[in-house]
Protein backbone atom coordinates (compact mmCIF):
# COMPACT_ATOMS: atom_id res chain seq x y z
CA UNK A 1 0.00 0.00 0.00
CA UNK A 2 1.31 3.82 -0.82
CA UNK A 3 2.41 5.94 2.18
CA UNK A 4 -0.42 8.22 0.89
CA UNK A 5 -2.83 6.58 3.30
CA UNK A 6 -3.82 7.95 6.19
CA UNK A 7 -5.10 6.08 9.84
CA UNK A 8 -6.95 7.42 12.17
CA UNK A 9 -8.27 6.93 15.49
CA UNK A 10 -11.88 7.48 15.88
CA UNK A 11 -15.39 7.82 17.32
CA UNK A 12 -15.23 5.98 20.90
CA UNK A 13 -12.31 5.74 22.23
CA UNK A 14 -11.42 9.38 21.13
CA UNK A 15 -14.67 10.62 23.18
CA UNK A 16 -13.63 8.01 25.98
CA UNK A 17 -9.96 9.49 26.22
CA UNK A 18 -11.18 13.10 26.41
CA UNK A 19 -13.62 11.92 29.48
CA UNK A 20 -10.67 10.30 31.36
CA UNK A 21 -12.66 6.28 30.63
CA UNK A 22 -10.41 3.22 30.01
CA UNK A 23 -10.56 2.56 26.06
CA UNK A 24 -11.54 -0.74 25.83
CA UNK A 25 -11.93 -0.91 22.29
CA UNK A 26 -10.20 1.06 19.03
CA UNK A 27 -12.06 1.61 15.90
CA UNK A 28 -9.61 2.98 13.21
CA UNK A 29 -10.46 5.40 9.77
CA UNK A 30 -8.43 4.77 6.63
CA UNK A 31 -8.70 7.76 4.02
CA UNK A 32 -6.80 7.24 0.83
CA UNK A 33 -7.19 3.35 0.41
CA UNK A 34 -8.83 0.66 -1.75
CA UNK A 35 -9.97 -2.57 -0.48
CA UNK A 36 -6.88 -4.55 -2.81
CA UNK A 37 -4.09 -2.53 -1.03
CA UNK A 38 -5.43 -2.98 2.58
CA UNK A 39 -5.79 -7.35 1.52
CA UNK A 40 -2.13 -6.97 -0.06
CA UNK A 41 -1.19 -5.49 3.47
CA UNK A 42 -2.43 -9.01 5.10
CA UNK A 43 -5.87 -7.32 6.52
CA UNK A 44 -8.68 -9.16 6.58
CA UNK A 45 -11.92 -7.94 5.47
CA UNK A 46 -15.06 -8.41 7.27
CA UNK A 47 -18.64 -7.11 7.04
CA UNK A 48 -20.66 -6.94 3.53
CA UNK A 49 -22.73 -3.69 3.82
CA UNK A 50 -19.04 -1.82 3.65
CA UNK A 51 -15.42 -2.81 4.02
CA UNK A 52 -13.87 -2.70 7.43
CA UNK A 53 -10.91 -4.65 8.10
CA UNK A 54 -8.96 -6.32 10.65
CA UNK A 55 -5.51 -5.67 11.07
CA UNK A 56 -3.47 -8.63 10.85
CA UNK A 57 -1.29 -8.28 14.38
CA UNK A 58 -3.98 -6.48 16.90
CA UNK A 59 -7.56 -7.83 15.00
CA UNK A 60 -8.47 -3.81 15.39
CA UNK A 61 -10.97 -2.89 12.69
CA UNK A 62 -9.83 -0.30 10.29
CA UNK A 63 -12.67 0.62 8.13
CA UNK A 64 -12.26 3.08 4.95
CA UNK A 65 -13.41 5.98 4.92
CA UNK A 66 -16.88 6.16 3.48
CA UNK A 67 -20.11 8.53 2.47
CA UNK A 68 -23.51 7.09 2.37
CA UNK A 69 -26.92 8.03 0.55
CA UNK A 70 -30.02 7.39 1.98
CA UNK A 71 -31.93 5.19 -0.85
CA UNK A 72 -34.71 2.60 1.30
CA UNK A 73 -36.22 2.27 4.82
CA UNK A 74 -34.75 1.40 8.28
CA UNK A 75 -31.27 1.52 9.28
CA UNK A 76 -30.09 -0.23 6.65
CA UNK A 77 -31.44 1.83 3.20
CA UNK A 78 -28.13 3.32 2.87
CA UNK A 79 -25.26 2.84 -0.07
CA UNK A 80 -21.86 3.21 0.58
CA UNK A 81 -19.37 5.24 -1.39
CA UNK A 82 -15.80 3.89 0.01
CA UNK A 83 -13.81 5.76 -2.97
CA UNK A 84 -10.00 6.61 -1.61
CA UNK A 85 -10.98 9.82 -2.32
CA UNK A 86 -13.16 10.85 0.28
CA UNK A 87 -11.62 13.18 3.08
CA UNK A 88 -11.86 12.38 6.83
CA UNK A 89 -13.87 15.28 7.55
CA UNK A 90 -16.76 13.63 4.86
CA UNK A 91 -16.56 10.14 6.83
CA UNK A 92 -17.24 12.08 10.32
CA UNK A 93 -20.09 14.06 8.91
CA UNK A 94 -21.79 10.86 8.34
CA UNK A 95 -21.61 9.94 12.40
CA UNK A 96 -24.60 10.24 14.87
CA UNK A 97 -23.18 12.92 17.78
CA UNK A 98 -20.89 15.43 17.85
CA UNK A 99 -18.65 13.29 20.89
CA UNK A 100 -18.13 10.34 18.40
CA UNK A 101 -16.85 12.87 15.00
CA UNK A 102 -13.69 13.37 16.37
CA UNK A 103 -10.32 11.73 15.06
CA UNK A 104 -7.00 11.44 16.29
CA UNK A 105 -3.76 11.61 13.67
CA UNK A 106 -0.98 9.37 14.77
CA UNK A 107 1.21 12.29 16.21
CA UNK A 108 -1.67 13.12 18.65
CA UNK A 109 -3.43 15.82 17.32
CA UNK A 110 -7.25 16.12 17.23
CA UNK A 111 -9.61 16.37 14.09
CA UNK A 112 -12.57 17.86 15.54
CA UNK A 113 -14.55 19.66 12.84
CA UNK A 114 -18.24 19.56 14.43
CA UNK A 115 -17.10 21.03 17.77
CA UNK A 116 -17.18 17.48 19.42
CA UNK A 117 -14.64 18.62 22.56
CA UNK A 118 -16.72 21.15 23.01
CA UNK A 119 -19.84 19.44 23.68
CA UNK A 120 -17.85 17.10 25.91
CA UNK A 121 -17.11 19.79 27.91
CA UNK A 122 -20.61 21.11 27.74
CA UNK A 123 -21.85 17.56 28.63
CA UNK A 124 -24.10 17.67 25.56
CA UNK A 125 -25.09 15.07 23.05
CA UNK A 126 -25.86 16.77 19.83
CA UNK A 127 -26.46 15.61 16.49
CA UNK A 128 -23.72 16.35 14.26
CA UNK A 129 -25.88 17.26 11.10
CA UNK A 130 -29.63 17.23 9.91
CA UNK A 131 -28.71 13.39 7.97
CA UNK A 132 -29.11 12.01 11.49
CA UNK A 133 -32.99 11.78 10.83
CA UNK A 134 -31.91 9.21 7.53
CA UNK A 135 -31.20 6.39 10.40
CA UNK A 136 -33.94 5.10 12.82
CA UNK A 137 -31.50 3.42 15.19
CA UNK A 138 -29.93 6.57 16.19
CA UNK A 139 -33.25 7.01 18.39
CA UNK A 140 -31.75 3.83 20.43
CA UNK A 141 -28.30 5.12 19.91
CA UNK A 142 -28.74 8.67 21.67
CA UNK A 143 -31.16 7.07 24.68
CA UNK A 144 -28.17 4.42 25.77
CA UNK A 145 -25.66 7.04 25.41
CA UNK A 146 -27.80 9.11 27.66
CA UNK A 147 -27.96 6.15 30.46
CA UNK A 148 -24.22 5.40 29.81
CA UNK A 149 -23.08 9.08 30.49
CA UNK A 150 -25.81 9.99 33.20
CA UNK A 151 -22.51 10.02 35.45
CA UNK A 152 -20.99 12.19 34.01
CA UNK A 153 -23.99 15.21 33.69
CA UNK A 154 -24.69 14.72 30.09
CA UNK A 155 -27.87 16.04 28.46
CA UNK A 156 -29.52 16.04 24.80
CA UNK A 157 -29.51 18.87 23.11
CA UNK A 158 -33.28 20.15 22.20
CA UNK A 159 -33.19 19.89 18.85
CA UNK A 160 -31.38 16.59 18.86
CA UNK A 161 -34.43 15.27 20.66
CA UNK A 162 -36.57 17.20 18.01
CA UNK A 163 -34.95 15.64 15.55
CA UNK A 164 -35.11 12.16 17.62
CA UNK A 165 -39.05 12.54 17.23
CA UNK A 166 -39.07 13.25 13.76
CA UNK A 167 -37.98 9.86 13.18
CA UNK A 168 -40.24 8.44 15.80
CA UNK A 169 -42.70 10.08 13.92
CA UNK A 170 -41.82 8.44 10.32
CA UNK A 171 -42.68 5.39 11.08
CA UNK A 172 -39.43 3.96 10.33
CA UNK A 173 -38.55 2.59 13.96
CA UNK A 174 -40.76 -0.15 12.86
CA UNK A 175 -38.20 -1.42 10.46
CA UNK A 176 -35.46 -1.92 13.04
CA UNK A 177 -34.92 -5.50 13.34
CA UNK A 178 -35.52 -6.91 16.96
CA UNK A 179 -31.70 -7.92 17.15
CA UNK A 180 -30.79 -4.74 17.04
CA UNK A 181 -33.10 -3.15 19.66
CA UNK A 182 -32.16 -5.65 21.59
CA UNK A 183 -28.57 -4.95 21.67
CA UNK A 184 -28.81 -1.53 22.54
CA UNK A 185 -31.18 -2.13 25.19
CA UNK A 186 -28.68 -4.72 26.41
CA UNK A 187 -25.92 -2.47 26.32
CA UNK A 188 -28.05 0.47 28.46
CA UNK A 189 -28.62 -2.05 30.46
CA UNK A 190 -25.00 -2.28 31.21
CA UNK A 191 -25.20 0.87 32.89
CA UNK A 192 -26.27 1.60 35.95
CA UNK A 193 -28.82 3.75 35.01
CA UNK A 194 -30.96 1.90 32.49
CA UNK A 195 -34.21 3.60 33.37
CA UNK A 196 -32.67 6.18 31.90
CA UNK A 197 -32.70 4.80 28.59
CA UNK A 198 -36.48 4.32 28.76
CA UNK A 199 -37.09 7.77 29.76
CA UNK A 200 -35.16 9.36 26.85
CA UNK A 201 -36.87 7.05 24.35
CA UNK A 202 -40.37 7.89 26.42
CA UNK A 203 -39.30 11.87 25.57
CA UNK A 204 -38.66 11.14 21.86
CA UNK A 205 -42.13 9.43 21.60
CA UNK A 206 -40.69 6.37 21.25
CA UNK A 207 -41.41 3.86 23.71
CA UNK A 208 -44.27 3.00 22.85
CA UNK A 209 -43.21 2.14 19.22
CA UNK A 210 -40.31 -0.08 20.36
CA UNK A 211 -41.53 -1.48 23.71
CA UNK A 212 -45.51 -1.35 23.61
CA UNK A 213 -45.77 -4.09 26.07
CA UNK A 214 -43.85 -2.59 28.64
CA UNK A 215 -45.50 -0.51 31.44
CA UNK A 216 -43.73 2.33 32.29
CA UNK A 217 -43.66 3.84 35.78
CA UNK A 218 -43.21 7.39 36.18
CA UNK A 219 -39.95 8.33 37.46
CA UNK A 220 -39.07 5.01 38.18
CA UNK A 221 -37.91 6.34 42.16
CA UNK A 222 -37.52 2.69 43.09
CA UNK A 223 -34.81 1.77 40.25
CA UNK A 224 -32.91 4.80 41.22
CA UNK A 225 -33.32 4.18 44.95
CA UNK A 226 -31.31 0.68 44.12
CA UNK A 227 -27.26 0.56 44.45
CA UNK A 228 -27.07 -0.24 40.18
CA UNK A 229 -23.47 -1.33 40.58
CA UNK A 230 -24.11 -4.34 42.81
CA UNK A 231 -26.87 -5.51 39.90
CA UNK A 232 -25.90 -7.49 36.97
CA UNK A 233 -27.77 -6.23 33.59
CA UNK A 234 -30.36 -9.34 33.89
CA UNK A 235 -31.36 -8.00 36.90
CA UNK A 236 -32.26 -4.62 36.07
CA UNK A 237 -34.55 -5.17 33.49
CA UNK A 238 -36.45 -7.27 36.03
CA UNK A 239 -36.83 -4.77 38.06
CA UNK A 240 -37.67 -2.29 35.17
CA UNK A 241 -40.26 -4.89 34.07
CA UNK A 242 -41.70 -5.49 37.73
CA UNK A 243 -45.02 -3.69 36.97
CA UNK A 244 -45.25 -5.41 33.39
CA UNK A 245 -48.20 -7.99 33.94
CA UNK A 246 -46.56 -11.58 32.34
CA UNK A 247 -48.66 -12.20 29.63
CA UNK A 248 -47.57 -8.42 27.66
CA UNK A 249 -44.13 -9.23 29.26
CA UNK A 250 -44.23 -12.98 27.48
CA UNK A 251 -45.10 -11.10 24.32
CA UNK A 252 -42.65 -8.65 24.57
CA UNK A 253 -39.63 -10.70 25.41
CA UNK A 254 -41.27 -12.90 22.24
CA UNK A 255 -40.61 -9.92 19.88
CA UNK A 256 -37.67 -8.62 21.15
CA UNK A 257 -36.02 -12.18 21.10
CA UNK A 258 -34.84 -11.78 24.80
CA UNK A 259 -31.89 -14.22 26.22
CA UNK A 260 -33.06 -17.14 28.16
CA UNK A 261 -30.97 -15.74 31.36
CA UNK A 262 -32.71 -11.86 30.89
CA UNK A 263 -36.13 -13.89 29.92
CA UNK A 264 -36.66 -16.63 32.88
CA UNK A 265 -35.28 -14.24 35.97
CA UNK A 266 -37.67 -11.37 35.03
CA UNK A 267 -40.87 -13.73 34.29
CA UNK A 268 -39.88 -15.57 37.35
CA UNK A 269 -40.19 -11.91 39.08
CA UNK A 270 -43.04 -10.82 37.71
CA UNK A 271 -44.76 -14.26 38.15
CA UNK A 272 -44.29 -13.95 41.95
CA UNK A 273 -45.17 -10.38 42.24
CA UNK A 274 -48.19 -11.36 39.89
CA UNK A 275 -49.91 -14.83 41.54
CA UNK A 276 -48.12 -14.90 44.91
CA UNK A 277 -50.05 -13.73 47.68
CA UNK A 278 -47.79 -13.02 50.67
CA UNK A 279 -48.45 -14.72 53.46
CA UNK A 280 -48.09 -17.93 51.66
CA UNK A 281 -48.30 -21.31 53.74
CA UNK A 282 -45.73 -23.63 53.51
CA UNK A 283 -47.02 -25.62 50.56
CA UNK A 284 -47.54 -22.66 48.56
CA UNK A 285 -43.57 -21.65 48.89
CA UNK A 286 -42.69 -25.24 48.36
CA UNK A 287 -44.56 -24.98 44.99
CA UNK A 288 -43.30 -21.92 43.90
CA UNK A 289 -39.50 -22.83 45.12
CA UNK A 290 -40.00 -26.05 42.93
CA UNK A 291 -41.12 -24.22 40.11
CA UNK A 292 -38.02 -21.68 39.83
CA UNK A 293 -35.51 -24.54 40.06
CA UNK A 294 -34.37 -22.93 43.82
CA UNK A 295 -32.47 -26.84 44.63
CA UNK A 296 -31.25 -27.96 40.90
CA UNK A 297 -29.69 -23.78 40.44
CA UNK A 298 -28.93 -22.48 43.69
CA UNK A 299 -27.13 -19.50 41.22
CA UNK A 300 -29.73 -18.51 39.35
CA UNK A 301 -32.32 -18.79 42.27
CA UNK A 302 -29.81 -16.38 44.08
CA UNK A 303 -30.10 -13.40 41.48
CA UNK A 304 -33.89 -14.31 41.58
CA UNK A 305 -34.28 -13.75 45.32
CA UNK A 306 -31.86 -10.76 45.18
CA UNK A 307 -34.20 -9.10 43.11
CA UNK A 308 -37.45 -9.74 44.91
CA UNK A 309 -35.42 -8.90 48.43
CA UNK A 310 -36.03 -5.42 46.95
CA UNK A 311 -38.93 -5.61 45.86
CA UNK A 312 -40.72 -6.93 48.56
CA UNK A 313 -38.26 -4.91 51.07
CA UNK A 314 -37.79 -7.98 52.72
CA UNK A 315 -34.02 -9.72 53.95
CA UNK A 316 -32.21 -12.06 51.41
CA UNK A 317 -31.38 -13.97 54.22
CA UNK A 318 -34.73 -15.24 54.74
CA UNK A 319 -35.27 -16.49 51.17
CA UNK A 320 -32.22 -18.38 51.12
CA UNK A 321 -33.30 -19.98 54.27
CA UNK A 322 -36.34 -21.40 52.61
CA UNK A 323 -34.30 -23.00 49.73
CA UNK A 324 -31.65 -24.46 52.19
CA UNK A 325 -34.85 -25.98 53.84
CA UNK A 326 -35.68 -27.65 51.82
CA UNK A 327 -32.90 -28.67 49.68
CA UNK A 328 -31.58 -30.55 52.74
CA UNK A 329 -34.58 -33.07 52.45
CA UNK A 330 -34.14 -35.76 49.88
CA UNK A 331 -35.65 -38.94 49.09
CA UNK A 332 -33.44 -41.65 49.83
CA UNK A 333 -34.68 -41.56 53.64
CA UNK A 334 -38.04 -42.15 52.74
CA UNK A 335 -37.15 -44.71 50.47
CA UNK A 336 -36.08 -46.19 53.20
CA UNK A 337 -38.86 -45.83 54.93
CA UNK A 338 -40.95 -47.87 51.88
CA UNK A 339 -41.99 -44.92 50.03
CA UNK A 340 -42.03 -45.16 46.06
CA UNK A 341 -43.44 -43.95 42.96
CA UNK A 342 -46.12 -41.35 43.26
CA UNK A 343 -46.45 -42.07 47.06
CA UNK A 344 -42.56 -41.08 47.20
CA UNK A 345 -43.21 -37.82 45.33
CA UNK A 346 -46.28 -37.18 47.47
CA UNK A 347 -44.11 -37.76 50.85
CA UNK A 348 -41.34 -35.87 49.43
CA UNK A 349 -43.69 -32.57 48.64
CA UNK A 350 -45.03 -33.50 52.22
CA UNK A 351 -41.83 -33.32 54.10
CA UNK A 352 -40.81 -29.87 52.55
CA UNK A 353 -43.86 -28.20 53.10
CA UNK A 354 -43.39 -29.82 57.22
CA UNK A 355 -40.15 -28.16 57.54
CA UNK A 356 -41.26 -25.02 55.57
CA UNK A 357 -43.96 -24.67 58.29
CA UNK A 358 -41.49 -24.76 60.88
CA UNK A 359 -39.49 -22.27 59.07
CA UNK A 360 -41.66 -20.16 58.52
CA UNK A 361 -43.56 -19.53 61.93
CA UNK A 362 -40.65 -16.63 62.90
CA UNK A 363 -40.29 -15.18 59.31
CA UNK A 364 -42.14 -12.54 58.59
CA UNK A 365 -44.24 -14.02 55.60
Amino acid sequence: MRVSYQVYLVGGAVRDTLLGLPVVDRDWVVTGATPDQLEQQGYQQVGKQFPVFLHPKSKEEYALARKEKKQGEGYTGFICDFSPDIRLEEDLERRDLTINAIAQHKDGSLIDPFNGQHDVHNRLLRHVSNAFVEDPLRVLRVARFASRFAPFGFHIAPETLALMQTISASGELSALSAERVWKELEKALNTPNAHIFFSVLKDANALETLFPEWVWEEGQGLFEALDQTQLIPAQRWAILCRNTPLAQLTQLHDRIRCPNQFRILTEQTRGFLENQRIPMNATSWENWLISVNAIKKPQPFKLLIEVLSHLTNSNIEDWQLLRDTIANINAAGLMKQGFSGAELGQALKQSRADALDKTLSPLIY
